[in-house]
């Protein structure tokens, strides 16, 4: 069998498994809610919504019971849960389930008193994402006066949105230098993702996929570790490897 098709086949069992543990985790929430509601105690939210969802169908048919939910604020802190980081900056190519931004980021003012500012920003991708309050939260004093040397470490690369912004942050603002490391690329095959990150580019945004070097650095930096390493994922480096050589072809 050629190497081609062992990826192909690779990618695919990678696709099972992420779905499956998608369907896994669901089926634990609704284990969760039913043990809940038999002791005679309220469910949680998320019980409530996975055994509500299979409830209020009749004879074996599936609804889903619309809801409303208020919008997910940005939510900012200094060092991430090390189970939250292990799912959310897993650089899988088929990304079930991870449907927020986490952003670790590093701003060195230059010779300033503050010194390195260092922290991350959560999303739920509704509202504001990570990337745009960025820089009304970590940098709602910008001065112009001061050379902003910024890193990100992102959980994805932006949307297309969110890459116009930047772009047009960079363009207004000379003096700020951003370098962006993603774990995965999002939406990488849309047309409009890859314009959006091509725009980012000819901003000055230097943009690279994270490296197994730099996931053990955010870990070493973002993250509750207690003083524990990172111990790397399977086909880590792999798919480093691909979405590398992805994001290469984009801006080229």
């Amino acid at each position: 069998m050629s190497d081609k098709s062992n990826m192909q086949m690779k990618r695919k069992e990678r696709k099972d498994k992420e779905v499956a543990e998608t369907t896994k985790n669901v089926k634990e929430v609704k284990s969760e809610g039913e043990k809940t509601e038999n002791n005679g105690e309220a469910p949680s939210a998320e019980a409530a919504a996975a055994s509500g969802a299979v409830a209020n169908g009749q004879n074996g048919d599936f609804h889903v019971e619309p809801m409303e939910l208020p919008p997910f604020e940005i939510i900012t802190g200094d060092r991430i849960d090390p189970h939250i980081f292990k799912f959310q900056f897993k650089n899988v190519e088929y990304s079930s389930g991870r449907n927020k931004t986490f952003l670790c980021y590093l701003v060195d003012k230059g010779n300033t008193a503050d010194g390195l500012l260092r922290g991350y920003l959560e999303d739920e991708h509704t509202g504001s994402h990570a990337e745009e309050a960025f820089f009304t939260q970590c940098l709602p004093h910008y001065d112009p006066a001061l050379k902003y040397t910024i890193t990100w470490y992102v959980s994805s690369s932006p949307c297309t949105a969110c890459a116009e912004k930047i772009a047009e942050v960079l363009k207004a603002r000379k003096n700020i230098k951003l370098s962006i490391f993603a774990a995965r690329l999002f939406e990488w095959e849309e047309a409009e993702i890859q314009a959006g990150l091509r725009a980012l580019h000819a901003a000055g945004c230097k943009l690279r996929v994270m490296k197994p070097l730099d996931f053990s650095y955010t870990w070493d930096t973002f993250v509750e570790n207690e003083d524990q390493p990172l111990n790397l994922w399977e086909d880590c480096k792999e798919n480093y490897e691909y979405y590398h050589e992805k994001l290469a072809d984009i801006l080229q």
